[in-house]
Parts: C-alpha cells; sequence; structure tokens
C-alpha cells in the first residue's frame, strides 16, 4: 500500500505517525523531513527535488511524509497523489490545526485520492467531539479518527525502563 501524509500546517504529528505506521506495516519511510531513526528503511528526498523518484513511485509498500507545505501543495505532494492509495492529514484541535487541515483536505480533494483525517493527541473530549463534529460538517462526512495523547514516553523518560517491564504484569498495567 502506497500512503501519503502531508499538511499545510507543521507541528501535527505527520513525522511521527507517518514513521510509526511505516515501522508497524513493514513499509518503506520516503520524507523530505529530518530523518528520524527508526527500525523501517528511511529515504530522504531534499526540498528542492519537484518529483517522486521513479524507484520510490513504485515500490508496493511506501509510506510518504511530506513535511508543511507553506500555502501551496508542494509538488511532490501532487506527484504523490497520482500513485498513492490513501492520503492522511493529521491535525490538532487548535484554531490553526483545524483550518490548515480543511485547506488540506480542500486541495487535495480534487485528485480523488481517498483523504482520512486524523486527529491527534487530543486529551479534551468535549473539544475532541466539537472539532470533529466541525470537520464533519465542513469537509461533507470524511472519514476521521483519533488518537489520545499518551504519557508513556514522559512515563518510560521518569521512571526508566525498569517501569516499562512491570507493563505486562498486574503490577504496572494500571499506570498505563
Amino acid at each position: 500500500m502506497k500512503i501519503l501524509f502531508c499538511s499545510l500546517k507543521g507541528g501535527v504529528g505527520k513525522s511521527s505517525l507517518a514513521a510509526n505506521l511505516a515501522t508497524y506495516i513493514n513499509s518503506v519511510y520516503v520524507t523530505n523531513d529530518i530523518v528520524v531513526p527508526n527500525k523501517t528503511e528511511v529515504y530522504q528526498i531534499p526540498h528542492s527535488t519537484k518529483r517522486i523518484p521513479f524507484e520510490f513511485q513504485h515500490l508496493k509498500n511506501v509510506v510518504f511524509d511530506f513535511g508543511a507545505m507553506s500555502t501551496n501543495i508542494d509538488p511532490k505532494v501532487s506527484h504523490a497523489v497520482r500513485f498513492c492509495d490513501v492520503c492522511v492529514i493529521p491535525t490538532l484541535m487548535d484554531e490553526r490545526s483545524v483550518q490548515a487541515t480543511i485547506e488540506t483536505y480542500k486541495l487535495l480533494e480534487p485528485s480523488g485520492l481517498p483523504i482520512v483525517i486524523i486527529i491527534n493527541n487530543f486529551t479534551d473530549k468535549k473539544k475532541h467531539d466539537k472539532v470533529h463534529d466541525y470537520l464533519i460538517e465542513v469537509l461533507n462526512h470524511p472519514p476521521i479518527y483519533s488518537i489520545r495523547k499518551t504519557t508513556l514516553f514522559e512515563r518510560v523518560a521518569k521512571d526508566g525502563e525498569q517501569w516499562l517491564r512491570l507493563i505486562p504484569n498486574d503490577l504496572g498495567e494500571y499506570q498505563l
């Protein structure tokens, strides 16, 4: 499967979600962002490159992660919509992120590529529901999924690997 992650706004969790999904589904990860180490194959395409190189276009399983696009569609995004199976637009719940999500969706919608929105890193259920309903109304019912904020990483950083080892057993499970 060929999956495209993109957004007009940076800082919405696009790269984290894309890299983790690529690892989870054992796909190649292709980005124009700063490369973060992970367990999957990672390839970086320079910002100056206008088209996706041929060898990446024809991979069977690939996750494309193209960074914030300012106010224009990055030429690589316009190119990727021609051969990807789905586009994922992550968003946070602040007004700027939601507006960027709407603008990104409207720029990509004419391509005919299926688009999925992910409300990322939310904590407030009421605010989440309000943003969710607003996106449904404005964008005419696109598929929207949500990921609740986790404190797992902070907890491991604070309490260490030993705490993480306790998670599968009864002593640590409740702490998640």
